[in-house]
């Protein structure tokens, strides 16, 4: 009997307490909330190498048509047929057949080329942003045009707000046919970018298009956003001006420049900054604190400006 009496005692010391199981648990509980920041800050590390590889492919893609043109293609069409400048590097990166297939003797969203624009192209997406997004295409008057196409995260400048520099320099730097390294309508001659090709802004994060976002936060409606169904799909007149922001996000002009409103300007879902490829085809990433007279410089392609922004 006495050895059957200690059996059981050992096999009732063999399990956990109710204060020991507490214990694990919260120990548990100790290591998720330890190892999920870091695990997070590994996750969007990747997603950020992703981001400046898309940049890099486009920067690529850039130089091999100027090399088969001679000039960097137009920024966007704004006369029939109506295109923005993504359509243009298809053949030029790994995407070949599709530009073969897209039409570029009818407007982006025509009948013909519908089927094509849906398709998402991650070279244009950044995986930081918002994912699965289709924009339904409503032109500059408003009108339904019928189509509906993938979102791109990637804008070019038409030129830059730069409010606070002498009226001269605030005018140049506001001129779309002249500011900026790409035209609409034309092409580009490198040799017409006199500030340098390591010093001047090519494609910028501009992301989370049809939504509204101001300062990491989504709006409740995009009724704010600027042409939020024209702007955005990878076909689509995806430039804009580059403008400043207040502190907020709020109000254009002010000292933010980068992550501040998806309306106009730089903007990535990148914790402290964004990635930007210049005309040399160099990609970087700048931050939040970006001064503004470097973020305006980047812009104009004949400024005259010495930029330091690394």
């Amino acid at each position: 009997m006495t050895g059957s009496s200690s059996y059981r005692k050992s096999e009732r010391r063999r399990g956990f307490t109710l204060i020991e199981l507490l214990v694990v648990i919260a120990i548990i509980a100790l290591l998720v909330a330890l190892l999920l920041p870091a695990a997070q800050q590994v996750r969007e590390a990747a997603r950020r190498m992703q981001c400046k590889n898309n940049l890099k492919q486009q920067g690529l893609a850039f130089m091999n048509f100027e090399s088969v043109h001679g000039a960097l293609p137009p920024r966007r069409s704004t006369r029939t047929p109506k295109h923005g400048w993504g359509p243009y590097l298809l053949g030029h990166m790994e995407q070949k057949p599709l530009g073969d297939a897209y039409d570029l003797e009818q407007d982006f969203y025509a009948p013909d080329n519908q089927p094509l624009i849906k398709i998402p192209l991650s070279v244009f997406t950044c995986p930081s942003a918002p994912g699965n997004r289709l924009i339904t295409i409503i032109d500059q008057a408003g009108n339904a045009t019928g189509a509906v196409g993938a979102a791109g995260d990637y804008f070019t400048p038409n030129s830059v707000d730069a409010y606070w520099w002498p009226a001269n320099r605030r005018a140049a730097a506001a001129d779309t046919t002249n500011c900026a390294a790409l035209r609409d309508n034309d092409f580009q001659p490198l040799a017409n970018i006199t500030d340098g090709l390591s010093n001047t802004l090519l494609v910028a994060e501009f992301a989370g298009r049809p939504d509204h976002w101001i300062k990491g936060r989504k709006q409740p409606d995009n009724s704010g956003l600027r042409w939020a169904n024209w702007w955005g799909p990878w076909a689509a007149y995806n430039s804009s001006i580059f403008k400043t922001w207040s502190a907020d996000g709020l109000t254009p002009g002010g000292p933010c420049t980068v992550n501040c409103n998806n309306n106009w300007g730089i903007y990535a879902f990148h914790p402290g900054g964004a990635n930007i490829l210049l005309c040399d085809g160099s990609v970087h990433f700048v931050s939040e604190s970006l001064d503004r007279d470097i973020f305006a410089g980047l812009v104009t392609k004949a400024g005259n400006e010495v930029l330091t922004f690394d």
